[in-house]
């Protein structure tokens, strides 16, 4: 059963139309006005869920805690660190978390704890940079592809190039795309003209995953999309 998530306000109409015929009830992000306007609209810079908590970055916080229900919500002050934008950009799945504990609250970092093993990179933006499966971790990261090898994890690197990110040359991998569910994964571009859609293709076989992504749709980074069941 497909559930609810949260994805950019700034995706394509081609793309929520694709939300509507495949009944994926959803929530458009609102902007973040702390953060830097190219990518404000991205949902995995103000939110990241923990099991059953959600943290919000308190500027939306009024807006996402009225559209959730049936979810323990905790308001997140970014304004002490040097770059708030990382520090809800945390990357995981049911083994792992991948951040770096400098860049995100003693709260957060100890309630990832609990259930999953830290792996340390230096890469601010994780979330963006990564695709968490469950048992394969794909990057456009060289500095996260080797720090995950180095820990034997099954990663896989690809590239930047293709990936459309306002005002920038190139976009990451993981702000493309988000897990609908755990053997649903949705993109907000068409992934098959992406240089590296193979291993993304053959990684989301192994893991059966399906691939779900509007046809001829620019493939752009829009954040990660948040799903609010898993």
């Amino acid at each position: 059963m497909l559930q609810k998530i949260i994805v950019s306000n700034r995706a394509s109409a081609k793309f929520f139309e694709l939300l509507e015929k495949e009944n994926i009830k959803y929530i458009k992000s609102l902007n973040n006005e702390k953060f830097n306007k190219n990518y404000n609209d991205h949902p995995d810079l103000s939110i990241v869920k923990i099991d059953e908590d959600i943290y919000i970055e308190n500027s939306v916080y009024d807006y996402y805690s009225e559209y959730l229900s049936g979810f323990n919500f905790k308001k997140v002050d970014v304004s002490n660190f040097k770059n708030g934008e990382r520090v809800l950009n945390i990357a995981k799945n049911k083994k792992y978390f991948f951040h770096n504990e400098k860049f995100t609250t003693i709260e957060i970092f100890e309630k990832l704890r609990l259930n999953r093993e830290y792996v340390k990179i230096n890469q601010g933006y994780a979330n963006c940079s990564m695709i968490c499966f469950k048992n394969h971790i794909i990057t456009s990261d060289e500095g996260v592809y080797k720090t995950l090898k180095a820990e034997n994890i099954d990663v896989e690197l690809v590239t930047n190039e293709g990936i459309i990110l306002k005002g920038y040359k190139n976009g990451f991998i993981g702000g493309t795309c988000g897990f609908v569910s755990d053997d649903i994964l949705l993109f907000y571009g068409d992934v098959t003209k992406y240089p590296d859609y193979d291993i993304i293709k053959r990684v989301a076989d192994e893991e059966n995953v399906k691939i779900l992504y509007p046809k001829d749709e620019t493939f752009i980074d829009l954040g990660g999309i948040i799903s609010l069941w898993r």
